[in-house]
C-alpha cells in the first residue's frame, strides 16, 4: 500500500470513529427511567488506536516518521494506569513494543489532563543495506477529552531520549568487482551508534470497555 495513502486511512479512522460513537451515544433512548440504566463500573480497560511521532517529518523511509500505535490501558488505581502494545511505521519499514504508566490529574481515569512515562523498543529497516534497533524512555503532558459514553479522544506532546544502533552493508568496492572470488565474500558492516532527545506527540481515540 502507497504510505500516503496508509496515513491518509489511519487519520480517516482516528476521526470517524469516536465521531460515529458520539452521534450514536446521543440518540434517544427508548427507556428514560434511571432504573434502567447500568450501574456505573468502578475499573476500566481501554484500547486505543493513535499515531506517534517524534519528528515533524512526513518521510515514510525513516524510522523517526509517524507510526500507527495500539495500547491496552488499565487502571491500578483511581488516577494511576497502566498500559502496553505495539507500534509499526506507516511505512511498514518499523515495528516495536512499548508499555508505561499514565497519572491522571481528574477525578476518574482516561479523561483530564494527565502525565505520561513509556519506554518503547522498535526494530526498523531504511533500506536493502541498513538496518537496526533502538530503546527510547520519555515523557508526555496530554489531555483526554469525553466523546460520549465510551469514546474518548487524546492529545499529548514531551520527548525522550533515545539510543539507536544501525548496521549498513557497505557495497563492493570497484576494485572487488573486477574479481569474482571477492564477490563472494561477506560485504564489510559498518555499526552507528547514536543518542539523541527528541520531541514526542501522540494523537489516539480511545475505547472503554
Amino acid at each position: 500500500m502507497n504510505p500516503y495513502t496508509s496515513r491518509f486511512l489511519a487519520f480517516a479512522s482516528l476521526l470517524t470513529a469516536p465521531a460515529l460513537a458520539l452521534a450514536q451515544d446521543d440518540a434517544p433512548s427508548e427507556t428514560t427511567s434511571e432504573e434502567s440504566a447500568p450501574p456505573p463500573s468502578r475499573s476500566h480497560s481501554a484500547l486505543a488506536v493513535g499515531l506517534r511521532s517524534h519528528s515533524l517529518s512526513v518521510e515514510a523511509t525513516t524510522p523517526e516518521a509517524p507510526a500507527v500505535v495500539v495500547d491496552l490501558e488499565h487502571p491500578l488505581m483511581p488516577h494511576l494506569t497502566v498500559f502496553g502494545g505495539f507500534h509499526l511505521g506507516m511505512g511498514m519499514n518499523a515495528a516495536g513494543l512499548q508499555a508505561g504508566s499514565r497519572l491522571y490529574i481528574g477525578n476518574q481515569p482516561f479523561q483530564g489532563l494527565f502525565l505520561g512515562l513509556q519506554a518503547e523498543g522498535t526494530f526498523f529497516k531504511r533500506d536493502e543495506r541498513t538496518s537496526g534497533s533502538r530503546t527510547s524512555v520519555g515523557g508526555l503532558l496530554g489531555y483526554s477529552q469525553s466523546l460520549g459514553e465510551k469514546w474518548r479522544v487524546s492529545l499529548g506532546a514531551g520527548a525522550d531520549v533515545s539510543q539507536t544502533r544501525s548496521e549498513t552493508v557497505e557495497p563492493p568496492t570497484p576494485g572487488c568487482i573486477l574479481f569474482t572470488p571477492c564477490l563472494l565474500t561477506q560485504g564489510e558492516t559498518r555499526v552507528e551508534k547514536r543518542e539523541a532527545v527528541r520531541p514526542l506527540v501522540r494523537l489516539a481515540a480511545i475505547y472503554r470497555f
